[in-house]
């Protein structure tokens, strides 16, 4: 077969389904950003040399350098498997019409290469660009002059690696889905509901285990046992009961409300379980990505807003040395100007990476909506057709919403408060231990996270209704 009709079959798939791809490839790219800029900042021996103690401030964005990935690969799997799941009639129909196995994974390989393409060139792109105004910014917030920001290939190559594994990753998964299942299951797939969790009682177990692990860990954590090896492990764990518990759970209360009286009996009830239930293992899989881009906002957040406000309790110490073996900020040798230019920077940065956070938890939150609303859109329809009114569609969609929403805020807030003492041991690190600033900020982060958090519900159910009405 012609290399041309292959290139031609790729570009006409992605225009065709550009409504799918196009949030995709921009979700993808604003993470590719947020890598770049987080790369950028640990490397960079300017932004280190410009502030006072930059270089401890460029070890903590080192961490989030070897934690985000932890968080992108989840994202990225998930949204690819819904990409494919809507595409799942087309490969079929590849098939049917003579295109071999090998010629259906030239044309993803040329999708997935597009994508990779995309996202690599405006996440590195914008982070070249954005990069120099966050430096001079901060900065100019600072009254700092003299830095200058010197471009280094690590962060581009860095990012290159990274979305490369991913994607080649997802096209592994594609190509591997593409060539086990067969023309007809694909052709049925699209309106066919999900399997549920096998094991789920076990499932259940490991969430648990996993959650208490990490929650045990958190509550013992001290400036003695504080590692960033345990830190890591921990989020590990987090990830990993979240995913277990939604999975399993989610299964055995759909289970249980299937069982009421009130099933067949409440037509908005019935739809929402029967709506929860046909995407079981996608539900399990979004609501994990809520909960893990809210609480690494919330996470960030709660240190910004506590760095603001702890700054008085630094320069209380000004001219106290570290004894052996404490671990902490040294104020021995530091003025209190130098102490409140490294506490704004730190600030600074917080807020800079709340903000980016919050767009993803957004953008997940939307594209999530966006997905699902392309695929209850039919079945809505459906139900309007045998009777159900237009009042008791949108009543049903919004309780289904609320259902989706209110899991990973809740979830993420728990997390939050299991990981106090982990923002307590860091902060105690920058020489904040004041109870009423640590627990005060992190109880003002929350109120805030929470209303910011209410305001992308609305538009993004906004966004689900339309697509219903």
């Amino acid at each position: 077969m012609r290399n041309a009709l292959l290139f031609r079959l790729a570009a006409r798939g992605l225009h065709a389904n550009r409504r799918l791809y196009l949030p995709f490839w921009l979700s993808a790219g604003i993470i590719a950003l947020v890598y770049y800029i987080i790369a950028a900042f640990s490397a960079s021996a300017d932004f280190a040399a410009s502030i006072p103690n930059g270089g401890n401030i460029c070890m903590l964005m080192g961490v989030g350098y070897y934690l985000l990935p932890v968080v992108i690969v989840p994202f990225l799997v998930y949204v690819n498997s819904f990409l494919l799941k809507g595409r799942s009639r087309e490969l079929a129909l590849y098939a049917i019409l003579g295109l071999q196995k090998r010629h259906v994974a030239a044309v993803l390989l040329l999708e997935c290469l597009a994508g990779l393409l995309v996202c690599l060139i405006c996440g590195i792109g914008a982070g070249m660009l954005l990069c120099p105004l966050v430096f001079r910014s901060l900065l100019a917030v600072l009254g700092a002059s003299g830095g200058v920001w010197h471009v280094s290939p690590f962060p581009a190559l860095a990012t290159v690696k990274l979305f490369s594994c991913c994607f080649a990753l997802l096209l592994a998964m594609n190509v591997w889905r593409a060539a086990r299942t067969s023309p007809a299951s694909l052709l049925r797939e699209q309106k066919q509901g999900e399997k549920t969790m096998r094991a789920r009682l076990p499932a259940a177990l490991a969430g648990l285990v996993c959650l208490g692990w990490a929650y045990r860990l958190a509550l013992t954590t001290s400036l003695q046992t504080f590692t960033l090896n345990s830190f890591a492990l921990a989020l590990l764990l987090v990830i990993l009961g979240t995913y277990f518990l939604f999975a399993s759970g989610s299964v055995y209360v759909l289970e249980r409300m299937r069982r009421g009286r009130r099933f067949y009996a409440d037509p908005s009830r019935f739809v929402i379980i029967s709506g929860l239930q046909h995407r079981m293992r996608k539900n399990a899989a979004g609501l994990t990505n809520i909960c893990l881009f809210a609480s690494a906002t919330l996470f960030t957040l709660c240190c910004s807003v506590c760095v603001l406000l702890g700054q008085g309790d630094a320069i209380a110490r000004l001219g106290q040395a570290l004894t052996e073996g404490q671990i902490g900020l040294n104020t021995a040798d530091l003025t209190s100007q130098e102490v409140v230019m490294e506490f704004t920077a730190l600030a600074f940065l917080g807020l800079f990476f709340v903000l980016v956070f919050l767009a993803c938890t957004a953008l997940v939150l939307y594209y999530k909506q966006f997905a699902e609303g392309l695929d209850d859109a039919p079945r809505f329809r459906i139900l309007r057709a045998v009777g159900l009114s237009d009042e008791l569609t949108v009543r049903t969609a919004r309780r289904q919403l609320r259902v989706v929403f209110l899991l990973p805020l809740g979830a993420a807030l728990l997390h939050i408060a299991a990981a106090s003492p982990i923002l307590a041991t860091l902060l105690n690190i920058l020489a904040i231990d004041d109870p009423v600033i640590i627990f005060g900020g992190i109880g003002a982060a929350m109120l805030c996270f929470c209303a910011v958090y209410a305001v992308c519900y609305r538009a993004a159910s906004r966004t689900y209704l339309k697509m219903l009405i």
